[in-house]
């Protein structure tokens, strides 16, 4: 079977990537910069960020990296917001990883394509494929993940999950 002997060099990828970056972003960042400065900057500071740091992955682009604020900042800001556990943004990023690359043999961040189950063939623009970064680099990305974010942002606020900044906060005790 077609990449069958690449799962557990996929799967090991793609959870060890996502576990560093989040336990980086959301579980380090993401909480101090909220104690500070509240919920919606430390989202925001954080999606900007997190876009940032795929800046040195091959193939990056200003797109690329602003695709990627947009769509996984929020989409995985707002499963920390909603949770306040880092095992649902852990899970999206590590399922985003592994069926990008071990299902449909797309780059992931710029990284080589990897030998999947599928054999896909991305043709058209950059803006609409992801071209060479990896579908987070196309606009499709972009609209279903930010959609699926803001879903969850809706229920992290109406459970109570948008944290104030300091000085709000301590002029309520």
């Amino acid at each position: 079977m077609r990449g069958a002997g690449q799962i557990w060099a996929m799967l090991a990828m793609g959870t060890t990537s996502a576990v560093f970056e989040e336990v980086l972003f959301r579980g380090v960042l993401f909480r101090h910069i909220e104690a500070m400065l509240g919920s919606w900057a430390a989202l925001a500071i954080t999606s900007a960020l997190f876009g940032a740091a795929h800046l040195g992955n091959p193939d990056a682009s200003l797109f690329a990296a602003f695709a990627i604020a947009v769509e996984a900042g929020i989409l995985l800001g707002a499963a920390w917001m909603l949770t306040r556990r880092l095992w649902l943004a852990v899970g999206i990023h590590a399922a985003w990883n592994f069926t990008q690359g071990w299902v449909f043999s797309i780059p992931v961040s710029g990284g080589e394509a990897p030998l999947g189950l599928l054999i896909t063939r991305r043709e058209g623009p950059d803006w609409l494929t992801g071209g060479g970064f990896g579908l987070e680099a196309s606009v499709v990305a972009m609209i279903a993940a930010t959609l699926a974010g803001l879903v969850l942002l809706v229920l992290a606020v109406r459970r109570g999950g948008v944290r104030p900044p300091m000085w709000a906060a301590s002029r309520r005790a």
